[in-house]
């Protein structure tokens, strides 16, 4: 023996064990290849030497390893020595440890073949090389064919550009799988034929992160400091611990908030995501606007699932809001979220999303076995019943039936049914989100593009990606819906007339209700009191109230109060009454086609639709109290007065006081005597002559009314929101107050 032996450790950069995709052991066999290894042939180094069994052993349906390596530093010729076994080689014995700590029982696929190449250095004349002085090609187990040994870890690997492609995908949101979709096609190879699998992008995703919860939520905050920075529309709060390490934050979008004025009405809360890296609950707020399309409202991420961390998130997105509430609140069946809504949003309906309720069935129920199909179809039948009564009644049959009667499951569902049966929450506006169809829908939207596992600091960012997803998909909806022709399916003048007012979205739902009227027979019971059924039915039926001084008409089944679309039993009386049109309080402006949103023309179009809706809303939040009606009564006479004071030519530049809503009829002449003046102290415009300029006076006297039409709109557009915004705020809390 020449020198010191070393230990006898596998190298570190060989492949580890693992499992292998390979079967049972197989008769020995001698791999045969054009160019075999054998004693005596040299290399010039010990790695060119490997590299070449390397591609022996791809070749023969194996991988390789360093096994055991001779001599040291202190050695004259160094490392002179290196055994290369067969991956199998050798035997996986227990180890021997000091702890009673119970051995991960991991497999092995060592089966002690004795397939080797030994090299040693030879010295020559001062030449290093590397001789081959003990080769076996003899297997104790099958060898793999070319499809099989990409397999092995030895030859699954990464390269740079795949490694710098995957993280920059993983930042856009996507998975694991889409990721090996995208490098698959890229490269234009067969599914499954990359030069690694799916686990080990996986395992070099989860490695690259270097999760560090120290510094991730300092990093967090950069971020959204960074974002604030270059769009100060940007909004985020949050709260740190006692170590001064961040507990929660909250944020949303200026794009988010100005959707949330317009369709904040109606707010899921969804809680079913969940970063596991960091074992953090997260919080989407989510809405829907009037085609029907998913809106961001914001995110929160939460320390925990108690009812203190809901309550911030809850104060928090008030905050975010500008202090707005919704009316109707969805969110999971949570007994702690539940008492911080109550808490903190007393005047908010608060609702259970049927389509979270019914997910928890299968593990609540799953005693029911064979019979668990035949509760759920009568969970659903129940569901949509009429009545409370009807409801309790068939409820108690359902429970008798199945023997829950002790199953705290159901009992927990019963003392909770008003937040998530239908036949309670009639009345209640919910926008059509108690539906179990589209509740599916809207809670499982941002799964597409969330990744729970990304780190902290990159998910403010995914989520920004996935808001930009969301509107440009919500655009392209309202662009198709635009070319698309709306198919009546009547002849009555109320159904073409909602066609040009209401969303593609919202004009089906009436649609169909008014085809349904057709089919509806009408018994006057009593003065403006109707029943309404189906002509082939002899019983049941709704009851219409219809109050001509008001045109108000109130159906018993309250769909327009829950939905915003008027029931066909309703629309059946007012055919009755000869109405060819809807009145207006009946077509919402939040479902109508001039969204206040995202205007995209400036012309005559624009300005008489932006106006009219504001209008509409101002009218309606004015109405509820006298109060409301008084305080924008006077402010409306202030509005007008000054807007016709204003000049009524494009381009001239003009600036008049408001007038007092007190001012009599003479504040016209004043008007003119300063429209004169503002045009005496204008600078000359090159292109327009003297006596454009005398026409205009004379134009101007003869009608004094506004600025520049498109400066008028964005004006008064603002003087009405401020009406409507301080109406429906200051004074929320007596809405329900009687005139």
């Amino acid at each position: 023996m020449e020198g010191e032996e070393a230990s006898a450790a596998p190298d570190s950069g060989g492949p580890s064990e693992t499992d292998l995709p390979g079967s049972p052991q197989a008769p020995s066999e001698i791999a045969m290849v054009d160019a075999i290894p054998y004693v005596g042939q040299s290399f010039r180094s010990d790695d060119e030497a490997e590299e070449f069994y390397c591609n022996f052993a791809r070749k023969n349906g194996f991988s390789i390893r360093r096994e055991r390596s001779k001599g040291n530093q202190t050695h004259p010729l160094g490392v002179y020595k290196r055994e290369l076994v067969c991956h199998r080689a050798g035997l996986n014995l227990p180890r021997k440890t000091a702890d009673l700590k119970r051995q991960r029982n991991k497999k092995s696929s060592r089966c002690n073949c004795e397939a080797q190449m030994v090299i040693k250095k030879d010295v020559k004349s001062g030449l290093a090389q590397w001789v081959v002085v003990q080769f076996s090609n003899v297997h104790n187990h099958e060898l793999l064919d070319s499809n099989e040994v990409r397999y092995l870890p030895a030859y699954r690997n990464i390269s740079a550009v795949d490694r710098e492609r995957i993280l920059a995908l993983s930042k856009a949101g996507c998975n694991v799988h889409l990721i090996m979709r995208a490098l698959e096609l890229e490269k234009g190879v067969k599914p499954g034929s990359l030069t690694f699998t799916e686990r080990d992008l996986r395992n070099f995703l989860q490695s690259s992160k270097n999760l560090n919860e120290e510094n991730e939520g300092a990093e967090l905050l950069k971020v959204c400091k960074s974002m604030k920075e270059k769009n100060p529309d940007f909004r985020y709060d949050y709260t740190l611990d006692e170590s001064n390490k961040l507990e929660n934050i909250a944020w949303s979008y200026g794009e988010s908030i100005s959707a949330y004025k317009v369709f904040g009405d109606v707010v899921v809360f969804d809680t079913s995501y969940h970063l596991y890296a960091y074992n953090r609950p997260l919080g989407v707020w989510l809405g829907v606007d009037n085609h029907g399309n998913t809106i961001f409202f914001g995110c929160v991420i939460l320390r925990d699932e108690t009812s203190h961390s809901y309550t911030w998130a809850l104060q928090s997105f008030m905050h975010l809001m500008n202090g707005r509430l919704p009316q109707t609140l969805f969110t999971d069946l949570d007994l702690e979220l539940t008492d911080a809504v109550l808490r903190e949003w007393p005047f908010t309906k608060h609702v259970f999303s049927i389509w979270h309720v019914l997910s928890k069935f299968p593990s609540w129920f799953s005693a029911l076995t064979y019979r668990y199909e035949k509760f759920k179809s009568e969970i659903h039948r129940l569901y949509y019943l009429d009545t409370v009564e009807e409801f309790e009644h068939n409820w108690q049959h359902m429970v008798m039936e199945f023997g829950l009667m002790t199953d705290r499951h159901i009992n927990l569902l019963f003392s909770h049914r008003a937040s998530w049966a239908l036949p309670y929450l009639r009345g209640s506006f919910s926008a059509g989100l108690n539906t179990i169809g589209v509740s599916m829908s809207i809670t499982s939207f941002f799964k597409e593009f969330l990744n729970s596992k990304t780190r902290l600091k990159d998910f403010v960012e995914q989520v920004c990606l996935a808001v930009d997803f969301q509107s440009q998909a919500a655009e392209e909806a309202i662009i198709r819906q635009k070319f698309q022709t709306v198919k009546m399916k009547t002849c009555m003048p109320m159904e073409d007339n909602a066609s040009t007012i209401l969303t593609p979205y919202a004009f089906y739902v009436l649609q169909n209700e008014i085809v349904l009227s057709m089919q509806y027979a009408v018994f006057e019971t009593e003065k403006d009191n109707y029943l309404v059924r189906h002509h082939l039915r002899t019983d049941g039926g709704q009851i219409v109230r219809w109050t001509p001084l008001e045109e108000e008409v109130h159906c018993s089944c309250k769909q327009f109060e829950c939905s915003g679309v008027l029931c066909g039993h309703a629309i059946r009386v007012l055919s009755l009454k000869n109405y060819f049109f809807l009145p207006e309080r009946y077509l919402p402006v939040r479902w109508r086609l001039e969204s206040s949103l995202f205007p995209k023309s400036k012309g005559n179009n624009y300005r008489s639709q932006s106006l009219r809706t504001l209008a509409t809303m101002l009218i309606q939040e004015s109405t509820m109290t006298k109060e409301r009606f008084s305080y924008a009564q006077a402010q409306m006479n202030k509005l007008l007065m000054y807007v016709k004071c204003m000049p009524t030519i494009d381009g001239i530049a003009f600036t008049m006081p408001v007038v007092d809503s007190t001012a009599n009829c003479t504040a016209g002449v004043d008007c003119i005597t300063a429209v004169d003046s503002v045009l005496s102290d204008c600078q000359p415009n090159p292109i327009v002559n003297a006596s454009q300029a005398n026409k205009w006076r004379k134009r101007l006297k003869k009608r004094v009314v506004t600025k520049e039409a498109s400066e008028v709109v964005e004006t008064v557009n603002g003087a009405l929101a401020e009406v409507v915004e301080t109406a429906s705020g200051p004074l929320r809390q007596v809405d329900n107050e009687g005139d």
